[in-house]
C-alpha cells in the first residue's frame, strides 16, 4: 500500500495523510484491467498481491479468460530433441494467419516451456493440446503439462503395471459437466497389444501422489488401439483394430463426463490422421501423393461425407508434409515431421484448392533454441491450442 502525505498550507501546517492503494479500485474494474493483459503476464501478476491472486486464481477470471482464448486459438508447436541422456521437449506457439493473407508471407513464435530430462529414452506426446494441456511422458513418468503456466503435473504410478510386458495409451481430454480434466488410460495384456484394462485419472487442484487410478467398464475388449486420437466436445475418438476381425477398423469413443465408451464405422478407409473439423469429427486418408477428408455428420446415424479428392504437388510432396490437423475456418494444416533451418506450415483451402505457405519465425532466433539444437530435431503440432491461466 503506497501512503502519501503533503502539507495543507491553509490549515496551519496540519499534514493530510492520503492514502492510494489498490484495494480502493473496484474489484470488477481490476479484473476488466487484468483480461486486457496477455497469459504470461497474468501468470506474473498472481505476486503483485494478494488481491491480484485471488482475481487471477478465481473460477470466474480463469472462465472468462478462457472463453477469450478459445476466440483466439494458437498453432503449438512441440520440438523434441534427444542425444544420448539429453532429452527435451520445447514449446513455441503463433497465432494463425488470417485466410486473406498472401499466399507466402510469416509468423512470429514464441517460446513457451522446455522439459528436460538428463536420463535415457525419448519423450513421447500421447495427445496434442486439449484446452491448453498436453499429455506425454518419458519413459514410464506420465505427466500433463501447461505450456502457457509452464506447470507440469506427474501423474501417479501404477505399481501393479509391469512396464516391461505391457504397454500403456493415453488420451487428456475435459468434461464440461464438471469442468474436470481427465485422462483416459488403456492397458494392453502382458506380451500382448491387446487392451485389458482402461482406467481414468481425475485432475484435481490438491493433487497426491496416492491417489488412484481408477477402473472403468470399457464395454469393448479384445482390441487393439491406436494412439491416433482427437478430443472434441467432451469425447475423444480413437481408431482401434477389433479382434477377430483384425482388418476390421472401427472408431472408439469415450465422453469424459459419463465415462462411457462406444463404436463409430468407419467409412471405408482407413484414416492417416483424424482432426477436429468445424466442431466435427474428421478423417484424413492419404493415398500417395492424393488425400480425401471425410467429415462426420451425423454421429447418431454415423453418417460420412467425402470431400473431394485432393492432389498435392510434387514440390509440396518432396517435403514430406505431414497433416497436423485444421483451424477454425476449415483450412488442413500440414508441417514437415522435423525441423530444418526454415520451418514453415502449409495451411489449405479445401473450397478454394489452393495452398498457402507461413513461415514460422522465431524459433532458430531462440537463444535456448539454438544452443539446444545440435543435433535433428521432430515436431508434433496442435492446430487448436489456447492458452489456459488455470494452475493445479
Amino acid at each position: 500500500m503506497k501512503t502519501k502525505e503533503i502539507e495543507d498550507n491553509n490549515n496551519e501546517g496540519v499534514i493530510t495523510t492520503f492514502r492510494h492503494s489498490l484495494d480502493s479500485i473496484p474489484l470488477d474494474l481490476i479484473s476488466d484491467i487484468l483480461l486486457k493483459f496477455p497469459a504470461k503476464s497474468l501468470v506474473e501478476f498472481t505476486c503483485v498481491s494478494n488481491t491480484w491472486y485471488s482475481i487471477i486464481r478465481s473460477q470466474m477470471f480463469i472462465k472468462t479468460f478462457m472463453s477469450m482464448s478459445i476466440s483466439r486459438p494458437r498453432i503449438l508447436l512441440t520440438f523434441k530433441r534427444n542425444h544420448n541422456n539429453d532429452n527435451e521437449l520445447l514449446f513455441f506457439s503463433s497465432p494463425h494467419t488470417s485466410q486473406v493473407s498472401n499466399d507466402s508471407s510469416s509468423v512470429v513464435s514464441r517460446h513457451e516451456m522446455t522439459i528436460s530430462r538428463t536420463s535415457p529414452g525419448d519423450y513421447i506426446i500421447h495427445s496434442p493440446s486439449v484446452r491448453g494441456f498436453l499429455c506425454c511422458s518419458h519413459q514410464h513418468q506420465y505427466m500433463v503439462c501447461n505450456p502457457t503456466t509452464r506447470q507440469v503435473i506427474n501423474l501417479p504410478e501404477d505399481h501393479g503395471f509391469d512396464h516391461g510386458t505391457m504397454k500403456c495409451y493415453m488420451h487428456l481430454g475435459y468434461d464440461p459437466s464438471s469442468d474436470k480434466y481427465k485422462v483416459l488410460r488403456m492397458v494392453t495384456q502382458p506380451g500382448s497389444n491387446l487392451v485389458s484394462e482402461h482406467s481414468v485419472y481425475k485432475l484435481e487442484r490438491q493433487q497426491c501422489s496416492y491417489y488412484p487410478w481408477r477402473r472403468v467398464e470399457g464395454g469393448i475388449s479384445n482390441y487393439i488401439p491406436s494412439s491416433n486420437g482427437v478430443y472434441i466436445n467432451g469425447i475423444v475418438y480413437y481408431e482401434a483394430t477389433i479382434k477377430p476381425w483384425i482388418s476390421s477398423v472401427v472408431l472408439v469413443t469415450f465422453d469424459f463426463g459419463s465415462e462411457r465408451f462406444g463404436q463409430i464405422k468407419t467409412p471405408g478407409e482407413n484414416f492417416t490422421c483424424l482432426a477436429n473439423y468445424k466442431g466435427k469429427l474428421a478423417g484424413l486418408s492419404l493415398l500417395g501423393n492424393s488425400f480425401n477428408l471425410w467429415v462426420l455428420e451425423d454421429v447418431k446415424e454415423q453418417a460420412w461425407s467425402k470431400t473431394d479428392t485432393f492432389v498435392l504437388s510434387h514440390t509440396l510432396w518432396d517435403l514430406q508434409l505431414k497433416f497436423s490437423g485444421t483451424t477454425d475456418a476449415g483450412e488442413l494444416v500440414f508441417a514437415p515431421s522435423s525441423f530444418s533451418d526454415d520451418f514453415d506450415v502449409f495451411y489449405f483451402d479445401i473450397k478454394e484448392k489452393t495452398m498457402r505457405r507461413i513461415k514460422v519465425e522465431g524459433v532458430t532466433n531462440d537463444e535456448e533454441f539454438r544452443c539446444r539444437r545440435k543435433h535433428l530435431c521432430y515436431v508434433s503440432i496442435s492446430c487448436d491450442h489456447v492458452e489456459n491461466i488455470y494452475m493445479y
